[in-house]
């Protein structure tokens, strides 16, 4: 809308800046993108692509014929896959359409590709079984930091996609609680561990550890085992108290900059954010 941009104008410009605007884009406009993946679906079939650009989505009703393919049923049975699998090299050859996509086309308790290409990561073994967290309750960490901080998805929000964008989103308990003119992030804690840090339901409380320490509202709640802090993860707006000063509190809810930044394992990338222990403790305003 006005003069905001779409993530692809963005990237392109940023790419552009980069010199690598044709790399980024392949030469592509963003509707040539949307009419390439068009052309490559089956959509074609139901709509043209005048009329899908006209209108801008079409609904897909269920055939009269439409049969159910519960997933992995057909390998039970030991017939050909019918559920949908586009990124498994096996469908395009019909003597393993049978079979799954492991190395083996079956069940594996030992991983042949992993045996294959890791076999002597012990972060991601061949066979799986029980690692200890490197941040948990076992880890010599847990004796300064004894709670683990569980952070899902938000309901509301997406990435950092509309918290402070919109201001009906601050009327809505479980995304922001108002106190004392400013909409907190809330962070859950059960009745256990908030009687042994004196925190009460609506307390402004500080969660922190070694890598930082961010200001939310207490909720006292039964659905939070003790030992367990939950708070969402993403969407929360950075607002440090002392603005430009890197170990400031935070307090618009930021609770990913308590998670650890490693990876999951030396060969395998990913996030690792519910492997996090912090302390917690009531914060006077």
């Amino acid at each position: 809308m006005w003069e905001s941009k779409s993530d692809y104008e963005i990237f392109t410009l940023i790419s552009d800046r980069l010199g690598m605007k044709e790399q980024f884009t392949d030469g592509r406009s963003e509707l040539d993108w949307v009419k390439a993946f068009f052309d490559s679906s089956d959509l074609g079939k139901h709509i043209s692509w005048e009329e899908f650009d006209r209108k801008g989505y079409h609904i897909i009703n269920i055939p009269d014929n439409y049969k159910s393919t519960p997933s992995l049923r057909w390998f039970a049975d030991g017939r050909p896959c019918d559920t949908p699998d586009t990124n498994n090299p096996k469908r395009k050859n019909p003597e393993k359409a049978h079979e799954l996509g492991t190395y083996t086309g079956k069940i594996e308790f030992v991983s042949e590709s992993l045996k294959s290409k890791f076999p002597d990561d012990e972060e991601r073994p061949i066979s799986p079984r029980y690692i200890p967290s490197w941040e948990g309750h076992r880890s010599e960490l847990f004796k300064t930091y004894p709670l683990q901080l569980l952070s899902p998805h938000p309901r509301f929000t997406f990435h950092c996609h509309y918290d402070k964008h919109t201001d009906w989103l601050d009327d809505i308990p479980i995304h922001r609680i108002k106190k004392d003119g400013y909409a907190w992030w809330p962070a859950r804690i059960s009745p256990a561990d908030a009687q042994l840090r004196g925190i009460q339901n609506g307390d402004i409380v500080r969660l922190y550890n070694d890598r930082a320490s961010v200001l939310c509202i207490a909720v006292v709640t039964e659905r939070v085992r003790p030992g367990v802090i939950h708070s969402y993860a993403s969407s929360a707006k950075y607002d440090p108290l002392i603005p430009g000063k890197a170990d400031s509190p935070d307090k618009g809810g930021c609770v990913n900059m308590l998670t650890p930044s490693r990876m999951v394992s030396k060969n395998a990338p990913g996030m690792t954010p519910n492997s996090c222990l912090i302390e917690i403790e009531k914060w006077e305003v």
